[in-house]
């Protein structure tokens, strides 16, 4: 009886094999022969629950444990392989498949053994489910196949922008897809009852076993085990670790303040000074009028106007693109000396706030970004450094305007030196929630106008970054100012993980000093004003930073700083995207 069930056991193997020599690119002899060996073990692993114990799962319940377990092994290689059908990238596939056969396995065990082993079935098919639901979404929205970033990039959004994108979409599509859900859920329910009666004991001890077997095959070898490389469950170790990072944080603060050693240079202040950052969101200086002096809309009029009535004191650099395409992709480095040439050791790198206390700044944080998620971000635990931390009020539905941060300034001590930093919710999607009504300057076409929506949210950061300049010069003792957005987007296409070309990535970069600061730090000045038609990438801004600190220290590369005549970088050397992609491609 054991043989004949083990039979079965070749032709999953063929079918594995045939499936990972569809999907891989790039393997080797070796490599092959090796994924042959793991891929015979599994499917051995897949059938032998049912041969040891002589029999085989009611045939409802088999076929739903089969059709979520293939499912689950076929899916990520499925859609990596279209996703890189043109590309000649090594890749291989045969964790997943063995992990699909070594779930279904244990699945198997688990329906024989019977009792309240039936009941954990449905979940674990739940899930298998729900992974591969959450997979093919993904790839029908972005017209690709998911990744470690993209899984990042999803749970790290935080409940609104949830909220918003959901509402984005027809409510066809959000209904069709709680029904499949629901029917899921009854399929895994209706298939595992009646529960059956546990098996005799001896074939309780072989089961056990045999379930073991799964178990080890799937767990074994930590990280190089078949489970831990199989495509989603990667994602989410890849994610944990990078929580684990965040939370380790905190506890290096010691370490990164150890080496800093900041010596100030110019001249000193008469009195208390405060240098304020604006961190926008999703800018694309593409539609900004004063990146863009063609645009048929003036959406940036008072940037505009204090650049050309004061060029000396304002100065925008038109040339500026973000390392990254999201904002902890792009701030992670652009908050600390990390950058794209150096881009390890986060959590010991020295951050602005960092740089800044060690200078003698009181630092103030202040966001409309909502902690930018449920879990840690590399944004969240830089702002939590800060003397002062404050997030708006983000109730669920209701995203506040950027004009909420205004009544924090007055929590500023303007007798202290101070770097305030205002990070926004600027011009994220969805465009029309980023301000009120009252302040749409353009009315648009339709509900699918997103450029005039997006061209109104403009407008609006304008306005705002008016009034911060305002209070900051009249009440702060305000020496600089810099605004700069994280990334861009372009408007008119469906947001994407993956690179849509590079207004992803032309972003705005305008820097305000005042008649105190030239007095104090000509030469930081005379830099910012030989550089403006520099090409930059905001990874540099720590550098930036540190040059309107004006300080010297061991954690601070000059070259790196718009504000130094060092500075060393241009169109021709300058990257994005960790590196893969040349600024000079940009045409």
């Amino acid at each position: 009886m054991t043989l004949s069930y083990l039979v079965a056991a070749p032709a999953l193997w063929l079918v594995a094999v045939v499936e990972y020599l569809l999907f891989s690119h790039g393997a080797t002899v070796r490599g092959t022969a090796r994924a042959a060996v793991v891929l015979a073990v599994s499917s051995v692993a897949a059938v032998l629950p049912m041969a040891v114990a002589g029999a085989v799962p009611p045939e409802h319940s088999l076929a739903l444990a089969g059709v979520s377990a293939f499912a689950y092994q076929l899916v990520y290689p499925l859609m990596r392989n279209v996703d890189r059908r043109t590309r000649k990238e090594r890749a291989t596939y045969a964790a997943d498949p063995a992990a699909g056969m070594c779930v279904f396995g244990l699945l198997c065990g688990m329906l024989l053994l019977g009792g309240v082993f039936e009941w954990i079935v449905g979940p674990i098919e739940l899930a298998l489910v729900a992974v591969v639901i959450t997979q093919v979404v993904y790839y029908l929205l972005y017209g690709s196949s998911m990744d470690a970033y993209g899984f990042r990039l999803m749970t790290q959004t935080n409940t609104n922008e949830v909220i918003e994108f959901v509402r984005y979409y027809p409510l066809w599509l959000s209904a069709s897809l709680v029904c499949v859900f629901a029917a899921v859920i009854a399929a895994a329910v209706w298939s595992n009852l009646p529960a059956a009666p546990y098996p005799p004991a001896p074939t309780v001890w072989k089961l056990s076993a045999s379930m073991a077997l799964c178990v080890v095959l799937l767990l074994a070898g930590g990280r190089r085990g078949v489970l831990a490389r199989s495509g989603f469950a990667g994602f989410y170790l890849a994610k944990r670790d990078n929580t684990r990072r965040l939370r380790a944080y905190p506890a290096a603060r010691a370490e990164r303040e150890r080496g800093i050693d900041a010596e100030l240079l110019g001249r000193p202040y008469k009195g208390p000074s405060t240098i304020v950052l604006v961190i926008g969101e999703s800018a694309n200086r593409d539609y900004m009028s004063a990146f863009a002096p063609g645009l048929e809309r003036d959406t940036t009029p008072w940037l505009r106007g204090r650049h050309e009535a004061d060029p000396r004191h304002w100065m925008l650099f038109g040339n500026a693109y973000s390392c990254g395409m999201h904002t902890f992709m792009a701030l992670e480095q652009g908050l600390t000396e990390a950058n794209q040439m150096a881009p390890d050791g986060f959590v010991q790198a020295a951050s602005i706030v960092d740089m800044a206390r060690a200078a003698g700044r009181r630092v103030h944080w202040y966001s409309n970004q909502g902690h930018l998620g449920a879990s840690l971000s590399q944004v969240s635990v830089v702002a939590d450094e800060a003397d002062e931390a404050m997030w708006t009020d983000q109730k669920p539905g209701l995203p506040p305007y950027d004009a909420e941060l205004l009544p924090m300034l007055e929590r500023v001590d303007p007798t202290r030196d101070n770097l305030v930093v205002l990070h926004l919710k600027g011009n994220h999607f969805s465009f029309e929630n980023r301000y009120p009504a009252a302040a749409a300057r353009w009315t648009p076409a339709g509900a699918g106008d997103n450029v005039t929506t997006y061209m109104n949210s403009i407008h609006y950061v304008d306005d705002l970054l008016r009034q911060v300049w305002e209070r900051g010069a009249e009440r702060l003792n305000m020496k600089a100012m810099v605004y700069c957005s994280d990334h861009a987007i372009i408007p008119d296409c469906h947001r994407a993980p993956t690179f849509a070309g590079f207004g992803d990535v032309r972003i705005p970069l305008a820097v305000w000093t005042s008649e105190d600061f030239i007095a104090a730090h000509r030469e930081r000045h005379a830099a910012l004003q030989a550089n403006r038609g520099r090409y930059w990438t905001n990874d540099f801004l720590y550098e930036l930073m540190c040059g309107l600190m004006d300080v010297r220290s061991p954690r601070f590369n000059p070259s790196n700083s718009l504000a130094y005549d060092t500075y060393a970088h241009g169109r021709d050397t300058l990257t994005i995207l960790g590196g893969t992609v040349a600024v000079a491609d940009d045409r």
